[in-house]
């Protein structure tokens, strides 16, 4: 994101200005880690710290969300020679029990959002289909996207 673009606080709304940097690790299949620099902003009203995150890194997480996406749907096991490892059996289930334990919020988030924000019909609001499941079925990327839709739009997921 460009030093020029304005970013407002997800929790009241105010502009965000930018503080500084820090670094930010990432680690992808077979061990590689890398580090990232990554922008912190301030809020000139609440004073609120916010890390702006790029779409490839879930947040509280080490791993790229392709790596955790691909755990989640069972594309990457423990058994999976790829992938032995990183990341360990014990990572894979606490990402597995994360995503569970969070899922009616994730798809309370999706609905209020895709009502309140996108202008859907209360229609959505009752209706009993699954949009998180709808948005799996489209393919990879959709952990990125679906985190990057909360978290943006000033709800936190349980870490």
């Amino acid at each position: 994101m460009s030093s020029e673009t304005l970013c407002l606080c997800p929790e009241c709304g105010g502009i965000l200005s930018y503080r500084d940097s820090r670094l930010r690790i990432c680690k992808t299949y077979g061990g590689t880690a890398t580090y990232i620099s990554i922008r912190r902003l301030e809020c000139i009203d609440c004073n609120r710290l916010h890390t702006e995150l790029p779409s490839f890194l879930v947040p509280y997480k080490h791993y790229a969300s392709e790596v955790v996406e691909n755990v989640l749907d069972d594309v990457s096991t423990p058994e999976d020679t790829t992938t032995e490892d990183y990341p360990c059996e014990m990572t894979m289930n606490r990402w597995k029990n994360w995503f569970m334990k969070n899922l009616l919020q994730i798809e309370g988030m999706l609905r209020s959002n895709a009502y309140r924000i996108l202008g859907f019909s209360q229609k959505l609001l009752k209706s009993k289909a699954s949009l998180l499941d709808n948005i799996r079925r489209e393919g990879c990327g959709w952990l990125a996207a679906v985190l990057r839709f909360i978290y943006n739009s000033g709800f936190k997921l349980n870490t």
